[in-house]
């Protein structure tokens, strides 16, 4: 999985498959993208369809060339088929909720990172076992859908040093908080590598996607001086 190495990446969750919203967080600064097959998204309402339906649109993004990972699907619609099918296009990195991953997720991964999303309740251990069974990297799922866009918490933050200090792969925060970039500095101390920055914090609207992305880029997480090298 491609994120810089000396610093917290910024990675956007596009709520819709659309070349104008993953331009806008590429003008932003972005350092990578997140799209979507075969699911209900629950931040932003979108359902997304099959790779076929959405193959076009993913191809488009694709050619903006930054690193950007697919969710693959969730409980009963991930295709290991479509996976196989999705490595040609050139993704970073392939994700799903553990707890919708098939037996031989990671294997149809093929050279495409491996990532699993732990759910809220999941911890170290559980992170510990899924590396075991080849998962390359970790999105830390932080709250329950009813409490999407409630303030960072020590809870989380705790959560997050238990689960990156357990593990040697990275772990990535989805803004299921209400994140600010004042929390970024706090994020990266307690382990995490990136955040995902989805709806809650970006909204859906074309006209005002990429101004709530720069605060991000421009914040705590981009310190003078490091270089973006990157890392798999």
């Amino acid at each position: 999985m491609r994120l810089p190495e000396s610093r917290l990446g910024i990675l956007v969750s596009l709520p819709q498959n659309d070349m104008a919203l993953a331009e806008a967080a590429r003008q932003a600064g972005a350092d990578g993208l997140k799209v979507h097959t075969n699911v209900q998204h629950r931040a932003s309402g979108t359902t997304f369809g099959s790779l076929a339906t959405e193959r076009e649109r993913l191809r488009d993004i694709l050619t903006l060339g930054l690193p950007t990972g697919l969710v693959v699907g969730a409980a009963g619609t991930v295709s290991i088929a479509e996976m196989s099918a999705a490595q040609e296009l050139g993704f970073d990195y392939f994700d799903v909720y553990a707890a919708d991953a098939p037996p031989g997720y990671t294997q149809a991964c093929g050279t495409v990172t491996a990532m699993a999303a732990l759910g809220p309740d999941d911890g170290p251990a559980q992170a510990r076992a899924l590396v075991r069974q080849g998962v390359q990297a970790l999105e830390l799922s932080t709250l329950e859908p009813e409490r999407y866009g409630t303030p960072l918490t020590l809870a989380t933050l705790a959560r997050l040093e238990s689960v990156a200090s357990a593990v040697n792969v990275p772990v990535v925060v989805p803004s299921q908080h209400k994140l600010t970039p004042r929390d970024l500095v706090m994020l990266e101390r307690a382990g995490a590598a990136a955040v995902l920055l989805g709806t809650v914090v970006t909204g859906a609207d074309q006209t005002t996607f990429g101004a709530r992305i720069e605060p991000f880029v421009a914040g705590p997480a981009r310190r003078p001086g490091s270089p973006a090298r990157l890392r798999r």
